[in-house]
């Protein structure tokens, strides 16, 4: 059996794992590129105007494998701890998906975490099993998948890490924000990253220390229910008290509901700090030469910032 995975939405935590178990399983494994205009076009030319843009980036992913491959991994995705939640959209991603593609239904591969199983290894494991997946194989795909294995969204901040390594800085650090579709998908974020990489050095949520996990949303006057919104403020927290950013940039796309309330939140805690913080949002007719203008201004305003205090 042949499955694709598509390399859009959690791909960039999950998809290492995702590839390594359907390849102990025996199954070939075909990953869609990175986003380029062609795979958002294609997404966007059957998504209805109201969806987010990752979700339609992840329809043109989908389109791109459906030739290709006999099943296509859909995450259905309500919990991946115990007290919050991921995105609405997420929730109903393989309904969308089945509505806007009905061709499909017959290769979607459905892998639901949530809402009382939240361990994506353990809902894998039973997916195998119902597509007929031999106890042995699925015992040995299990063994897989205790080593160790890296983000895939970290992948595009190395250059970061080699850095710290070597000890060669460059002048400024800033820590970058959003969900890591926004983060990682440099399609979709027009490559801000690797420009951002050639002004500074970056942190970014997913290089959080354990120990702050729960310290930055644990502040809250109120308890937040989104996953991805509590790794942000924990985030946040440690960049402010342990890597002494010299500003943040947030990426979101347009028509985010969660990020709505989210961002302004955090830019409050950020502001308090009186650290500077840019945000940038992202559809499909944004264009680079506004972004890279953006930019450029607000490291030029972090450095002067940093030689006059």
């Amino acid at each position: 059996m042949k499955i694709g995975i598509p390399r859009a939405l959690l791909y960039y935590w999950y998809g290492s794992l995702w590839e390594r178990f359907w390849n102990e399983c025996g199954w070939e494994v075909e990953t869609s590129p990175p986003t380029d205009h062609r795979i958002m076009k294609s997404g966007i030319d059957v998504a209805i105007d109201e969806l987010c843009l990752p979700v339609k980036v992840f329809l043109g992913h989908v389109r791109y494998l459906a030739p290709t491959v006999e099943r296509i991994l859909i995450p259905h995705l309500i919990k991946v701890e115990r007290d919050a939640y991921i995105c609405p959209k997420f929730m109903g991603l393989p309904d969308l998906v089945r509505h806007t593609l009905p061709e499909l239904k017959p290769q979607l591969q459905i892998v639901r975490v949530g809402p009382k199983q939240v361990d994506m290894a353990e809902s894998l494991l039973r997916l195998a099993s119902s597509n007929g997946v031999s106890k042995n194989i699925i015992n040995k795909a299990k063994k897989g998948l205790r080593q160790p294995m890296e983000l895939p969204g970290l992948k595009a901040v190395k250059a970061f890490q080699k850095r710290n390594l070597e000890g060669d800085f460059p002048e400024l650090t800033i820590g970058v924000l959003g969900h890591p579709y926004c983060l990682y998908d440099a399609g979709l974020n027009l490559n801000t990253l690797q420009r951002l990489d050639k002004l500074a050095a970056l942190v970014t949520p997913e290089m959080l220390p354990s120990h702050y996990q729960g310290v930055g949303s644990g502040k809250l006057p109120k308890k937040l229910f989104w996953t991805m919104g509590k790794l942000q403020f924990d985030a946040v927290e440690w960049m402010l008290n342990e890597v002494k950013v010299d500003g943040f940039v947030q990426l979101v796309t347009f028509a985010c509901g969660p990020e709505a309330i989210v961002g302004d939140l955090l830019e409050r805690r950020i502001r308090e700090a009186g650290i500077p913080f840019l945000r940038l949002y992202f559809e499909e007719h944004s264009g680079e030469a506004g972004l890279i203008t953006r930019l450029e201004a607000f490291t030029d305003l972090l450095k002067y910032r940093r030689r006059a205090c």
